[in-house]
């Protein structure tokens, strides 16, 4: 019987389940994906400034601090780089304006009371009102 005792212990071994290894699955909330570096920005630093806060919708004057128009959107060219701008000029109200395009090198930009103040110096109203109108392109960027 010695014999096959062992071979008994072994049959009821493998004819027993084996009990199941349990494994926590991970914790979503503690996993964090990876985030590259140099892609994302954490917060404004004092020299940046938000476009859409400071930038459009800006009053532009003139030399004698007229106001000629308001900055409705920015031109972006190739390198992904900003341009110029659109200036709304003449209406009343946004009725009846005109956009021209201005190079952003013709404006002169400058920090008064912490805001961010516009002007082209050389401008007047007529002047702009001679500047033919910004002409979109009839075609469209691919995606």
């Amino acid at each position: 019987m010695s014999r096959w005792l062992p071979a008994l212990l072994l049959t009821a071994a493998l004819a027993l389940p084996a009990p199941a290894q349990t494994q926590d699955p991970p914790n979503k909330e503690t996993a964090k994906p990876a985030i590259p570096p140099n892609t994302f920005f954490r917060g404004q630093t004092s020299s940046q400034y938000l476009a859409a806060e400071q930038l459009i919708g800006a009053k532009v004057t003139n030399k004698d601090g007229q106001t000629i128009g308001t900055i409705s959107d920015l031109i972006i060219g190739s390198g992904d780089k900003i341009d110029g701008v659109l200036l709304s000029v003449g209406g009343v109200l946004g009725v009846g304006d005109k956009k021209i395009g201005v190079r952003l090198g013709a404006l002169k930009l400058s920090r008064t009371d912490g805001k961010l103040a516009v002007s082209l110096p050389g401008a007047s109203k007529e002047m702009l009102g001679a500047v033919p109108a910004y002409e979109k392109a009839s075609t469209t960027l691919k995606k």
